[in-house]
């Protein structure tokens, strides 16, 4: 007598037959991929439209230059670490106070630069040259990164959808960030905490409210 297997043993059979396993880091690569695919059509766009620094050869020499950058960088590497995890299903955000951190190392710099300053000249340190711009130009190159990072999330199974929007719109515009210190001719810390930092707070919440939307599976 031929035993009859049940049509759901067959048809599970059928659905896992070809299933191979997905490497540990599948999340990140692919979050990679698409932030630092959104970062070089970001950068072009700025080659394009505003070009480079004069004096970029001169600067990447200056303690100023690289400290604002590494306050962009370790933003968007803090970001993007939580982002990997809130990629994935029954995630928790246990790992959300990990993302003040680089502006809490970066704020000390503030401090000693007011500190060797006269209060008198601290609204040029403020201001700079672009200030009416900088927070703009940040979004503006954000949006080809946030893109990216959204195409790589259709791919996840988020369940925290508007924790998980915050930090990918955090992490685009602190990527955006880096991508404008190739044409922002002010390198003060106040500069970049204040005008910078307002770019990234204001992508984080147009991310929240648009999270839902743009990042379900």
């Amino acid at each position: 007598m031929i035993a009859v297997r049940p049509p759901t043993d067959a048809l599970v059979e059928s659905l896992v037959a070809d299933l191979r396993p997905v490497p540990r880091s599948a999340v990140e690569l692919r979050l990679l991929t698409g932030a630092f695919g959104g970062a070089a059509i970001s950068v072009l766009l700025l080659m394009v439209a505003l070009g480079a620094r004069p004096d970029l050869a001169a600067v990447l020499t200056s303690a100023r230059f690289w400290s604002k950058a590494a306050y962009m960088g370790g933003t968007a590497a803090v970001s993007l670490f939580v982002a990997a995890r809130l990629a994935r299903p029954g995630s928790n955000r246990n790992v959300l106070w990990l993302l003040p951190i680089p502006f809490l190392a970066f704020l000390p710099l503030v401090i000693a630069e007011l500190s060797r300053t006269s209060p008198e000249d601290w609204a040029p340190l403020l201001l700079g040259h672009g200030w009416r711009l900088c927070t703009w130009l940040v979004l503006a190159l954000s949006v080809p990164i946030y893109i990216g990072i959204g195409w790589a999330f259709r791919s996840f199974a988020p369940t925290r959808l508007e924790a998980a929007g915050t930090v990918t719109g955090l992490s685009a515009s602190a990527i955006a960030g880096v991508v404008y210190c190739l044409h922002c001719p002010t390198d003060t810390a106040l500069f970049a905490l204040v005008w910078y930092t307002i770019a990234f707070a204001t992508a984080a919440v147009l991310g929240r409210v648009f999270g839902r939307r743009l990042l379900h599976w």
